[in-house]
């Protein structure tokens, strides 16, 4: 009976620890917390505090998600089930210790060592985590749902679209406790993710019953494609029949004609088994056309496409083993008028063959300043501030898509005149511009990033642009660089703009040289804009509101695109960039000096940055975005952490 108590008192414990976190967040009040505790004492089931707050409205999904993880607070299935009385302390040890074993996961351990149910074991594990579990076997499923997530992802990840009610999608889940999955798919689909699950058995039925026959969705071809140079046309016909290669034009004509129609980003080819899917990254999220008219030729032509493609871009036909990068330009005749298009293209094996992906480079959409970028009138203020200092460095942040490279061509056409020199180290050049002098690295031939700044040196010029900083040698060069006299604009991978300092660390840069060369940090994403053509007002759901706002502001009209046929049924149309910028001050200089905790250095940075929530308030004001983009796009991140800090009546 002791040792019951003592374990009752040390799960109390450990749940009354969120508790106090989220106490100290003000997420909660200490009524609220005595009312969870109540509810949590008075349930014959065990369910985690957390949830419990959840439940009552008292936080969000989100808000618990993002605290859970950041202080390590997950509950893990095995505590679950041996607090659900399912499964004993010594039942858990022995599954615990096969696992050290082997490289099964522990709820299928538990299973094979017949401790439990398969079917139990994700009930409970659902009734914990207020997670439905569902009969697929009885499901009727929506076949449109293969546009949202293809087949070679949900295979991957063992899931399957089951439902789409308006912008929710219900998902059944392997594993559902995967949140970093349901984050994933609601930042690359633009819609909400409702997670289910049932046993694996009946999760992979539905995957077979869905995905044998995929539906497309609409297109339109108006381009007319002309291909600058055939000359390798004699390489080809080694490999391919005269036919073929006359097909194999004509279907990439139609795909890349589609993609410009459409104004996609990226083109992804994919080889399937027996098919090849075509999919266009629009305005951040993939789509896929509708090619019905002649899916059948692209899936007899496959690999044919595939050859083409490598011909174009100058790569090796031949070699089928490893991924390859290249490059091919095109003079594209639209509307009467003429002009070229770049296409960076890369090409990787997979499972059923090389799969590639061509990136679109319409030098049109060059920025010549930064002015053109859109950013708010604070930000762009603080980069012509940055702009006009002569030496140091400026990092350029955010994943893969944000939008940096346009943002480092429009501040270096921003510094561009007359009387100076720039120089650039780029991978590849993807916006060729006639002023600057600009370099292609290349590894196979030596020319890296930093032996290309070793080189600049030598050329006598005031700006330096290095396409990312990626490896300790070209963080050296690259602040070496801004030590001597020279400015210098980059990239890093990194989610926001503080998180550089432990990334510029780690490559082994010496804090005094951080101090004494970073001018400022700019992180960037891109949001999708609402469509002016459907756009209506609407009022977001209270719990979106309490995502964002400590008090929900009273001066903001919401609006939500209604989806029409201009914007593909989206309710979005064309891409705005948010930006954080964070230029350090005296204190924070002090604190990465003495090697002061990250967290601190954090808290001290709030004085010296623009917050991208900040600037996400402007748009939402000027009713060209909405919560909903926002939340899928930012890092939850920032908006929990400018949350605490900006109040919504100060965000002017």
């Amino acid at each position: 009976m002791k040792k019951e108590m003592n374990t009752k008192e040390k799960i109390r414990s450990r749940d009354r620890k969120i508790g106090e976190i989220l106490l100290d967040e003000e997420l909660i009040s200490k009524d609220q917390l005595q009312e969870a505790f109540r509810i949590h004492k008075g349930r014959d089931i065990y369910k985690p505090i957390g949830q419990i707050f959840v439940d009552q409205k008292f936080i969000t999904k989100k808000q618990l998600n993002f605290l859970l993880d950041r202080h390590l607070k997950r509950p893990k299935l095995g505590n679950i089930l041996v607090r659900s009385g399912i499964l004993s302390e010594h039942e858990l040890d022995i599954a615990l210790e096969h696992q050290q074993k082997s490289d099964l996961r522990l709820g299928e351990i538990l299973v094979k060592l017949d401790f439990i149910t398969e079917e139990l074991m994700r009930k409970t594990l659902c009734a914990q985590l207020n997670i439905p579990y569902i009969k697929l076997e009885t499901t009727s499923l929506d076949r449109s749902l293969v546009r949202i997530i293809n087949k070679s992802y949900a295979k991957k990840h063992n899931i399957v679209p089951i439902a789409r009610v308006g912008d929710t999608v219900t998902l059944a889940m392997d594993d559902p406790t995967s949140f970093w999955l349901v984050e994933e798919l609601e930042a690359t689909s633009g819609l909400n993710i409702n997670a289910v699950t049932s046993t694996r058995a009946s999760i992979q039925d539905a995957f077979y019953r869905l995905y044998e026959n995929k539906d497309l969705l609409s297109g339109d071809i108006g381009v007319e494609l002309i291909k600058e140079d055939d000359t390798d046309t004699a390489i080809m016909a080694t490999y391919l029949e005269s036919h073929d290669i006359v097909k194999a034009d004509a279907l990439m004509s139609k795909i890349i004609s589609m993609g410009l129609q459409n104004s996609a980003s990226d083109i992804h080819i994919e080889s399937g088994d027996q098919n090849i899917a075509v999919r266009f990254r629009i305005d951040g999220v993939l789509r896929e056309p509708d090619f019905s008219f002649f899916q059948n030729d692209l899936n007899k032509n496959r690999r044919q496409i595939i050859s083409r493609i490598k011909i174009l871009g100058k790569m090796d036909i031949a070699e089928r083993r490893r991924p390859q990068d290249g490059s091919f330009r095109a003079q594209i005749v639209k509307d009467g008028n003429e002009f070229k298009i770049d296409f960076r293209v890369s090409v990787i094996p997979g499972y059923y063959g090389e799969n590639a992906v061509l990136r679109i480079l319409d030098n049109r959409k060059a920025p010549k300043t930064i002015d053109q970028l859109a950013f708010s009138e604070k930000i762009t203020e603080k980069l012509h501030q940055l702009l006009k200092r002569n030496t140091g460095l400026i990092l350029i942040t955010g994943p893969t898509g944000s939008g940096k490279s346009t943002t480092l061509y429009g501040a270096l056409m921003t510094l561009y005149r007359p009387g100076i020199k720039i120089l650039t180290a780029e991978d590849p050049i993807e916006y060729v511009y006639e002023n600057i002098t600009q370099c292609e690295v290349n590894y196979k031939i030596g020319n890296t990033f930093a032996n290309y700044i070793r080189a600049f040196l030598r050329q006598d010029p005031e700006v330096i642009m290095v396409g990312e900083i990626r490896d300790a040698e070209t963080a050296e060069m690259a602040f070496g660089a801004a030590q001597t006299g020279h400015l210098v604009l980059s990239t890093l991978h990194t989610n926001d703009a503080i998180s550089s300092i432990t990334r510029l660390l780690g490559l082994g840069v010496d804090r005094n040289l951080i101090t004494s060369c970073l001018l400022g940090v700019v992180s960037q994403r891109l949001v999708r804009e609402i469509c002016s053509h459907c756009k209506k007002e609407y009022v977001p759901s209270e719990e979106l509101l309490k995502e964002f706002f400590e008090t929900p502001p009273t001066d903001i009209q919401w609006f939500k695109g209604q989806k029409c046929s201009l914007c593909d049924y989206t309710g979005y149309n064309g891409r705005i960039a948010l930006a954080q910028i964070w230029m350090p001050n005296e204190n924070d200089v002090i604190l990465i000096n003495k090697g002061a905790v990250i967290d601190e250095l954090r808290k001290s940075s709030y004085q010296s940055t623009v917050f991208m929530l900040e600037d996400a308030v402007r748009l939402l004001r000027d009713g060209r975005t909405n919560l909903e983009e926002l939340i899928r796009a930012l890092p939850y991140s920032h908006i929990y952490e400018s949350r605490q800090i900006l109040k919504s009546e100060n965000l002017g």
